[in-house]
């Protein structure tokens, strides 16, 4: 959970624009241009932590200090978040480890906090942002270019309600992949040979062909995924979602690989909605006319 932390080395040796004569390989080869699999937060929508956190904040009494990052790491110690995330704890645990992590944080008693478990879960599904429309269409055009598409996604039950929301998902991607379903999530090997797995059986379905890994794309906000994915010999390449005033520091060595790792983690750094959305793009923009 959170922005992740992304280093100029991961800039460098992960971001990588599409080039287009791989798909046309396929193309000609086997009559369909690829499968292109797409991270759903800060990829298909905005992820805003800050917007559940401070909603998150009113939950509790007038006062209380809370340091959202050690509530984290008591979740991630008692590996509560992978169990979340990977579907093995449910929301009714999931919510009490939450509530009982924010309270041992910020000192406070039940007695003085009975916490409503609806307000919580209203508070998590915040962080779920606006729909990037342009990556919307992309993934349309690409469709159009006969790829097939997908999302491989670690997001949550209480996440997945508010995306289904701002997208059908399940109605519009040929292919979708939540950990939440397969008790394993990325970078984990499995969900990545699980997806490719799915990938092949609807190219095998539709195009009456088999899929090469080479021919599977992969956009991800994650260096960890990112590379997960090209051990899967797929094409995958992180979105840059630092914004012109960060990516100026680091041109001048003007921020420390530090710094530039705390920046990752806070929102005046990062872009969101269409102008997160060109960066996205500008991944494909050898393969589709934009």
């Amino acid at each position: 959970m959170l922005w992740p932390a992304v280093t100029e080395a991961d800039l460098i040796e992960l971001v990588t624009e599409f080039n287009d004569k791989k798909y046309k390989i396929c193309l000609n080869n086997k009559g369909y241009a690829g499968f292109v699999f797409f991270d759903i937060g800060s990829v298909l929508l905005d992820l805003d932590w800050d917007i559940s956190f401070k909603a998150c904040e009113k939950i509790f009494p007038v006062g209380s200090k809370i340091n959202h990052y050690n509530v984290l790491d008591i979740l991630r110690a008692n590996h509560v978040l992978s169990d979340w995330c990977t579907g093995q704890m449910g929301a009714f645990s999931y919510a009490q480890a939450l509530m009982n992590a924010y309270r041992q944080d910020a000192n406070i008693s039940i007695e003085k906090s009975p916490l409503s478990i609806l307000d919580l879960k209203h508070a998590d599904s915040l962080v779920v942002g606006a729909l990037r429309s342009k990556v919307y269409e992309l993934a349309k055009k690409l469709r159009d270019m006969n790829f097939a598409i997908g999302v491989l996604s670690n997001a949550t039950t209480w996440h997945e309600v508010m995306i289904e929301k701002r997208l059908p998902v399940r109605d519009f991607f040929d292919v979708c992949i939540f950990s939440q379903d397969l008790g394993c999530e990325k970078p984990q090997k499995k969900i990545y040979e699980i997806a490719q797995y799915e990938a092949n059986r609807f190219v095998q379905k539709k195009f009456n062909a088999t899929l090469d890994p080479n021919d599977i794309y992969f956009i991800d906000d994650t260096p960890a995924n990112v590379r997960a994915a090209r051990e899967m010999n797929w094409q995958a390449s992180l979105v840059n979602l630092f914004n012109n005033s960060i990516l100026e520091k680091i041109s001048q060595k003007k921020i420390t690989e530090k710094e530039l790792k705390d920046a990752s983690h806070k929102r005046e750094n990062l872009l969101f909605g269409q102008n997160a959305a060109v960066r996205v793009e500008n991944l494909f923009k050898s393969i589709v006319s934009l």
